[in-house]
């Protein structure tokens, strides 16, 4: 008996052995009923060595390493991202019908040299040793020619921090707008695009100050849908200060009103930030990106500030007041306090005040 999944599937697992090797493995089975469960089985059981010695094309691998990965329950973005890599990347370079066993270091140092920009080029050649390193996993080869070419580096360019004057002009800019109460929301909270997007109001405890994080707004192929945060350290709840209660008040009660207006129901569960076109969706996230250009170009601001510098603004912030970085890690939903201090955290001349101070009571202890 296996285990029913939410797609109506049943799953289970049957142990084979390589007559080459006798290297045993174990693969998963699935099927709407037990029969066909069964059947899959004893399909598998009955494996001949010719079966064994089966090469894949490089293609055709590409497809089943992707349902593999679909069944490990990556994101559907995730997933849409690898798929878009292989055809745009991999598949336009490489001779048509290639086995996976014939993938060589020359082969794998010419698709890297064909990929323009250095972010896109190391993500390809993570995306191909994943593939090859499963392949190997599977024996269908067995050394993984990614071991033989040097990573790619890329050095991320993070966002600037918003400044305190640049702030004010933007805020100026938008005043009276569901953006100007989105913006406050976003530079009080810190919380990324994705996850204020996906916020419902009953996500908002104004009794005890909180945000419930539990989900995002996510792009695929397919169009935007809702998923889970980026991370597991991504679901949390954090504390409002008392600013952003009274902005979260005032924008639920300008809501509450808007939708009177158009005549749609007040619903708990509904979104906490909509579309200005329809009421009853969520504000989709490439709204805010051409909202934040336009406002760029409108001030002429800085073009290292975009949405996301809201987020670094917040994390810079809180380090400003010595905050810890484990409690900055944990409000932002990172997995370590480094990566935290490392890229979100920017340097500043509001953080080297009170140093002279400090240094100076440690001298008069050791020069007692």
């Amino acid at each position: 008996m296996g285990t029913l999944r939410k797609d109506g599937r049943i799953q289970s697992s049957v142990t084979i052995v390589n007559p080459i090797t006798g290297a045993k493995t174990k693969q998963y089975i699935y099927g709407y009923s037990n029969e066909e469960l069964e059947a899959e089985r004893k399909r598998i059981k009955s494996l001949s060595i010719s079966d064994f010695l089966r090469v894949e094309t490089f293609s055709d691998w590409c497809e089943e390493f992707l349902k593999i990965k679909q069944d490990e329950h990556l994101e559907i973005s995730t997933i849409d991202g690898y798929r878009r890599n292989i055809a745009v990347h991999f598949t336009p370079f490489l001779p048509p019908n290639i086995k996976v066993a014939e993938i060589t270091p020359v082969h794998i140092r010419y698709l890297l040299r064909n990929i323009a920009g250095d972010r896109a080029r190391e993500n390809a050649y993570i995306l191909l040793n994943s593939i090859m390193r499963q392949a190997q996993f599977n024996q269908l080869i067995t050394n993984n020619p990614c071991f033989f070419v040097k990573k790619p580096k890329y050095t991320p360019k993070t966002a600037s921090i918003i400044e305190p004057d640049v702030y004010n002009k933007i805020i100026k800019y938008i005043s009276g707008t569901m953006y100007e109460f989105l913006f406050k929301f976003a530079w009080d909270t810190g919380l990324r695009r994705g996850e204020i997007c996906a916020l419902r109001v009953s996500d908002i405890d104004l009794e005890q100050s909180t945000v419930s994080v539990t989900k995002a707004r996510k792009k695929s192929l397919a169009g935007e849908y809702e998923g889970g945060p980026k991370s597991k350290y991504s679901v949390r709840t954090i504390s409002l200060s008392p600013h952003a209660i009274i902005n979260i008040k005032l924008w639920i009660k300008t809501l509450r009103r808007e939708l009177f207006k158009a005549g749609c129901p007040w619903e708990q569960d509904g979104y906490l930030f909509r579309s200005q076109e329809d009421f009853n969706k969520p504000l989709p996230l490439s709204t805010i990106t051409h909202i934040f250009m336009i406002i760029k170009k409108k001030l002429k601001l800085d073009p290292a500030i975009r949405f996301h510098s809201l987020r670094h603004t917040h994390a810079t912030n809180l380090a400003e007041q010595e905050l810890s970085p484990k409690k900055i890690q944990l409000r932002l939903g990172h997995a370590s306090s480094s990566f935290t201090m490392d890229r979100y955290v920017h340097p500043t001349k509001r953080m080297n005040d009170g140093v002279a101070e400090k240094i100076l009571e440690i001298e008069k202890i050791y020069n007692q």
